[in-house]
């Protein structure tokens, strides 16, 4: 659906809904999404251990999405392809 919503409208898309991993915000972008919203991640890294929780889980998330566009050949989001779908198989 999200390529669809990308096609009908010039408005930033904006994917907020599961998002736990590097692998959904790079499967979010690749869909077409514009911007990507973390919060329950967040929330619980923040319960857990404090700021540095959530210093923690900003680091773990970028490697995870820099090793995952490194399994696509792309060194940042601009290079990823036109909307794509990553879904498993």
């Amino acid at each position: 659906a999200l390529p669809a919503i990308r096609a009908a409208t010039k408005l930033p898309v904006i994917f907020d809904s599961g998002v736990e991993t590097g692998l959904d915000i790079l499967r979010a972008f690749a869909l077409g999404a514009d911007f990507v919203m973390l919060g329950r991640a967040f929330h619980i890294a923040l319960a857990a251990l404090g700021p540095r929780g959530v210093d923690h889980l900003i680091d773990l998330l970028a490697r995870d999405l820099t090793a995952n566009m490194g399994q696509l050949g792309a060194h940042n989001l601009r290079e990823l392809p036109p909307p794509f779908d990553l879904s498993p198989l």
